[in-house]
């Protein structure tokens, strides 16, 4: 009975703490608050990181891809003869073959400003990266080269899915021309798409181009920008191999035949080429830039590492706390209060830390989020997925720190009031 009547009576006493803990409180939900910031941000790399880690054959038309046997990833993809497409043309299954050119080549990137005079004043600047960040497009910058990378195709059989196919179509005529290229709009500012109607000076691998127009296409951590090109523009423009030997073979098939085309492929094709259907190469894709290589490792021990500053600040906090109120805690201890029943209260009061902490997170993640998206043309997506993971994170904290100050609480004695 009188443990009922404790119950009903038991004032808010978490609550109690955190709101009349001035400073105390305020470095805990700011040193949470970062920290969850922090595991958003992660987490959100790491999402880009899938995205991007497809998105190249995102935009391709195809059912089946044949492979070179030494491919890595769509950067790195080796080579293959283009006779191994007109052997796959004569599978039954398969409707059509189209090749697809990859290399990297050293783009001639305008300076900004143009003006020659203000050029090089503007040189002798030095400017941050958080400044070279925010300016954009506009940052102070000398003529330079940097590597992009550059597709090329069969202008009469593009493999590419809209909208990226309609700005080819549209710029095929031009792309005939010797030296053609097409540019993304979205490649890093310094490749110089918001000065292609004030600068003619490109040069791709050290050979004159001319802008035939543009395209649309995300970026990813593997290249700043991109060009598109004729197959035989490419082969001019980075010393290409041969137009013989190819990088991709992009298969359509018939509807229903995939594995079946898969099978029959290597079964009939020589070991210097594999077959994959579009799913298995893509699900390749993910696994090779989120577990194989140090770029999603990276993202995932920055979570680990937020976690653990969190856990630490809201633990230093608490245990504070009670150290200073431990006569405080003595007295509930005469009261009829456990050690349980304490700790339950430490608890509480680091829950509220965290919650309060993981909606400013939120809050300052989606501006973070939208400006890295804007500036540096990173698909950041805040995804229900990756609230709900850091919610949890929070709560595990919470209690984590909460039950750590067990110790502390048991040395809080009622004799000692006396």
């Amino acid at each position: 009975m009188a443990l009922s009547l404790l119950d009903a009576r038991r004032p808010p006493l978490a609550l109690r703490n955190v709101t009349e803990g001035g400073r105390k409180s305020l470095a805990a939900i700011s040193g949470a608050a970062f920290s969850l910031t922090m595991v958003l941000l992660q987490l959100g790399f790491l999402q880009a990181v899938r995205i991007t880690a497809t998105n190249n054959f995102d935009q391709l038309d195809f059912d089946v891809v044949l492979l070179s046997a030494r491919y890595e990833q769509f950067y790195a993809p080796g080579f293959l003869p283009k006779e191994r497409l007109r052997q796959a043309r004569n599978v039954e299954s398969v409707v059509s073959a189209a090749p697809l050119y990859a290399s990297f080549g050293l783009w001639r990137c305008p300076p900004y400003p143009l003006d020659p005079s203000r050029a090089d004043a503007a040189s002798e600047e030095r400017p941050g990266p958080l400044s070279r960040w925010l300016a954009g497009a506009k940052i102070h910058r000398p003529l330079q080269r940097r590597e992009l990378f550059v597709m090329g195709f069969d202008l009469d059989h593009p493999p590419f899915r809209p909208p990226i196919l309609e700005a080819v179509e549209a710029a095929r005529p031009k792309l005939r021309l010797r030296d053609r290229v097409l540019l993304n709009e979205l490649s890093h500012p310094d490749f110089g798409w918001s000065l292609r109607d004030r600068f003619d000076g490109w040069e791709l691998g050290g050979k004159q181009a001319t802008l035939a127009g543009g395209f649309r296409m995300l970026r990813g951590f593997a290249a700043d920008g991109m060009v598109l090109c004729s197959d035989r523009n490419l082969v001019r423009f980075c010393d290409y191999v041969s137009i013989e030997t190819t990088n991709f073979g992009l298969l359509k098939v018939r509807p229903g035949t995939v594995d079946e085309t898969v099978r029959r492929l290597t079964a009939v094709l020589p070991d210097d080429v594999q077959a994959l259907s579009r799913q298995a190469v893509l699900d390749r894709e993910e696994d090779h830039w989120v577990n194989q290589t140090s770029t999603g490792k990276l993202f995932a021990f920055g979570v680990l590492v937020a976690m653990v500053v969190a856990t630490v600040v809201v633990y230093q906090v608490l245990s504070n706390d009670v150290r200073e109120h431990l006569p405080e805690y003595a007295t509930l201890k005469a009261m009829g209060y456990s050690t349980a029943r304490l700790a339950w209260i430490a608890v509480e009061q680091s829950l509220i830390y965290m919650i309060i902490s993981f909606f400013i997170g939120v809050l300052i993640a989606i501006i973070v989020y939208k400006a890295t998206q804007e500036l540096a043309g990173i698909p950041m997506l805040l995804t229900w997925e990756n609230l709900g993971v850091t919610l949890l994170l929070a709560i595990v904290v919470g209690v984590s720190s909460g039950l750590l100050t067990i110790g502390r609480l048991r040395r809080a004695d009622p004799a000692e009031l006396f």
